[in-house]
């Protein structure tokens, strides 16, 4: 090339510029600066395009590093010779540039940063047009293999942070995409980067980056799970600062567009994340109170599965996403009014629909504490909303009702709680609180009237009979917890009457297991001592009622309904009971209950009856009824006890007058003839199973 090609440059301060002695170019570079500030003062701006062509487009195309080199020597010459007046020319100095950062020789990616830098300095503020441009080139740097290169970018990098913190005119919506663009990478380096200037940019409170929080926070939380310790440190770091300054000022802090980012990171599995993300969502719902109620199921959705941690390492995690649970039930309950769904009105909104879905999910959990609370949230609801949450039992019920087989007993307790709830508040009083269902009386003195109205009464008790039909285990194991709570929680007389009804329809030798069941609870169990009062009373219709209910179910159990009968008073029909007992089949289960009733009678439960022995109304009827069950008895230890018994009582007891006549009276004969065709019916079973079995035994397919 001529000299002329490379006008207004000389070929001697070419060669000079592209010598490959760094003192060589530093010299010619001088002789650019003094050019460009003559034709500066001579406002000569196409001689300064021209030159800026020259080094910017056709030293720059050499393939030799030397004159790459060179260019960029001359390009940051030029800048410093226009002083301010680079702003004019920002673009043409720095695009050659930042071309040169994507070199492949190290050297050249080195002289080019040390060429922007100058650059840069000297623009400033000006250089912020350029700013996508030159950011871009430093998250490139950042990941550079030659350390010299990194060490030079660092320099640069530092340089734009203090122009971009200083600037007054800078707008973050256009750092704020760029910073957050490379959160998402998988460069370790470029994740790096992205959390310093980050940092950086929070550093100069005057710009607002937390206005710009939302838009980051999902960005911060991706790279909290950076596999590189260092750059989790510094993201952790971060985020606490942003944190402490959240509550610091919350009212600047927008809540919502922040929770469900939240929500999602609280359901990861990797543990720092996790309790940051918990963490976030406890501090969200001190401080903006009502407003996290529309996000309530993601809340429910992070923080229930958190309370199954048992590990230490998870320690932190579930106490603190148990404190957000404590703190969300807190919510719900200080509201004065929930709008539900989509309802117009004043008061924080909830969405139940999404709240009940997420707490049906929950049901399924393996973990006790998290069932456990999720139970509880159940019931809270229907205590807090319970016309709207009425409206949506089908939803929950069925997986309510699978709760009683958990293996835990605070699973079927509350999940009792939560159906003896259901059950007691029918639509026509679900619009209004209803008092909870544990507080009804276990003497029988109960709401039977109400939850014979309730559609989901006599669901639950079918409901449960399934279960208990379907696994034989269960009954034995847990069938006396569930009655013995659902006593408690919504009255004996109302647990009975609605079991026994049911379980009348029930196949023969499950309705029997259910009536011994029921029996020894009623004779034992603590909860039912008020209930077991009244039958002993025997004095009023309803009482009555409540006998002849339990007596059609208990008529599938010959013992049972014979101890029914000895607590009740109704001495003669015992009489008559046994007197039937040599139809049946005397087995060794059918012993083994009469010699528990010996055991039973012996105990201070009959106590009142074992006194009536000396004497009164009906004595003669017990003694009779007693030798008759003595009879039944093989010489065993309770042939003895009954027998001691029955000899300490006096021989000659003189009768009293027959008492008054009671306004109620029982078909006895009836009921007995319903006792007898009640047991031909387990015969008939019992000889069906036989010859079914049988008939398995002898095929040849089986």
């Amino acid at each position: 090339m001529t000299e002329r090609d490379y006008a207004p440059l000389s070929a001697a301060c070419v060669r000079g510029l592209c010598d490959k002695l760094y003192e060589k170019r530093k010299f010619a570079g001088v002789e650019i600066e003094k050019m460009v500030k003559d034709f500066n003062d001579a406002n000569n701006t196409n001689q300064i395009k021209r030159l800026i062509r020259v080094l910017g487009q056709d030293l720059m195309s050499s393939t030799n590093p030397n004159v790459k080199n060179g260019a960029l020597m001359g390009l940051s010459s030029v800048a410093v010779g226009l002083g301010k007046g680079s702003v004019t020319y920002i673009g043409e100095l720095t695009h050659p540039i930042v071309a040169c950062l994507g070199e492949s020789e190290a050297r050249v990616r080195y002289a080019a940063t040390e060429a922007l830098f100058n650059v840069l300095k000297i623009a400033r503020d000006a250089a912020l047009t350029q700013f996508p441009l030159v950011f871009d080139a430093l998250a490139r740097l950042a990941a550079d293999p030659e350390p010299q290169v990194r060490q030079g970018a660092e320099l640069l990098d530092r340089l734009v942070k203090d122009i971009v913190t200083e600037s007054p005119c800078l707008e973050l919506s256009r750092v704020v995409p760029l910073v957050r663009e490379r959160m998402y990478t998988r460069s370790a380096a470029a994740r790096q980067f992205a959390v310093a200037w980050v940092s950086a940019l929070d550093a100069a409170p005057a710009l607002g980056l937390r206005r710009h929080l939302p838009e980051l926070l999902d960005g911060l939380f991706t790279v909290l799970d950076d596999p590189n310790p260092e750059i989790r440190r510094m993201c952790d770091v971060q985020l606490n600062e942003f944190l402490r300054s959240i509550k610091k000022d919350p009212s600047e802090v927008n809540f919502e567009a922040m929770i469900n980012i939240l929500i999602t990171h609280a359901q990861s599995t990797e543990e720092l994340l996790q309790l940051t993300a918990v963490t976030w969502l406890k501090e969200f719902a001190e401080l903006s109170g009502a407003g996290v109620l529309p996000h309530a199921s993601g809340v429910l959705r992070a923080a229930l599965p958190c309370l199954a941690y048992t590990d230490e390492p998870r320690k932190k995690i579930r106490e603190t996403a148990a404190t957000v649970n404590l703190q969300l039930t807190k919510l719900v309950s200080d509201a004065p009014e929930i709008r539900v769904g989509e309802e117009e009105g004043e008061g924080p909104r909830l969405h139940l629909d999404a709240v009940v879905e997420v707490l049906t999910q929950m049901l399924h959990h393996s973990s006790v504490h998290t069932k456990v609370a999720t139970l509880d949230w159940i019931l809270h609801l229907y205590n807090k909303l319970p016309a709207e949450m009425y409206a949506r039992t089908e939803r929950v019920f069925v997986s309510v009702v699978g709760c009683l087989t958990d293996a835990a007993d605070d699973v079927v307790r509350r999940a009792l709680a939560v159906l003896a709830e259901i059950c007691s508040c029918p639509p026509a009083a679900a619009a209004a609180p209803a008092a909870p269902a544990a507080a009804a009386d276990a003497s029988g003195a109960d709401s039977y009237g109400d939850l014979e109205n309730s559609p989901y009464y006599h669901k639950f008790l079918n409901a449960l009979l399934r279960l208990l039909a379907a696994d034989e285990n269960l009954l034995e194991d847990r069938g006396a917890f569930i009655i013995r709570q659902l006593c408690v929680l919504v009255g004996a007389e109302a647990v009975y009457r609605g079991v026994a009804g049911a379980a009348r329809a029930r196949e023969p030798r499950l309705a029997a297991r259910l009536a011994d069941v029921l029996a020894t609870l009623l004779l034992t169990a603590p909860e039912l001592h008020p209930l077991r009062l009244r039958l002993r009373a025997f004095d009023d219709e309803a009482t009555v009622s409540l006998f002849r209910t339990l007596y059609l179910c208990w008529a599938h159990s010959p013992v049972a309904l014979l101890a029914l009968c000895l607590l009740t008073h109704n001495y003669a029909h015992c009489a008559a009971l046994i007197g039937t007992f040599g139809e049946l089949e005397i087995t060794v289960d059918f012993l083994t209950e009469v010699d528990k009733l010996v055991q039973l009678i012996e105990s201070p439960v009959f106590a009142y009856l074992r006194l009536e022995l000396l004497g009164g109304a009906g004595s003669a009827e017990l003694r009779a009824a007693l030798f008759g069950l003595l009879m039944l008895l093989p010489q065993s230890e309770a042939f003895h006890a009954l027998r001691r018994r029955l000899h300490c009582a006096p021989h000659d007891i003189t009768a009293p007058a027959a008492p008054p006549q009671q306004q109620w009276e029982l078909d006895f004969p009836a009921l007995l003839a319903e006792f007898r065709r009640v047991q031909a019916a387990h015969r008939d079973h019992r000889m069906l199973e036989r010859r079914l079995s049988r008939a398995r035994l002898f095929d040849p397919r089986t």
